[in-house]
């Protein structure tokens, strides 16, 4: 799957999270992503990951199976 293609899907899940519409589960995974995120050094002031420079908001929100932490964070 391509980076644009992880990204849309993470931007999609983030409009069902702010709907209402995304499951328990699923927010979970998000959360948990983010607390990692936010930790870490790679995280830029722009909310940006350093490494892959993806945004974070829709990276850490992406269930495509590709998506994931180029550290190996989660």
């Amino acid at each position: 799957i391509s980076k644009v293609n992880e990204i849309a899907n993470g931007y999609k899940n983030l409009v069902k999270s702010k709907l209402g519409m995304s499951s328990e589960k699923d927010e979970e995974i998000f959360k948990a992503r983010r607390s990692i995120c936010n930790l870490c050094e790679y995280r830029s002031a722009l909310d940006r990951c350093l490494k892959c420079g993806c945004p974070l908001g829709a990276k850490t929100r992406s269930l495509d199976s590709d998506n994931f932490c180029p550290n190996k964070y989660w």
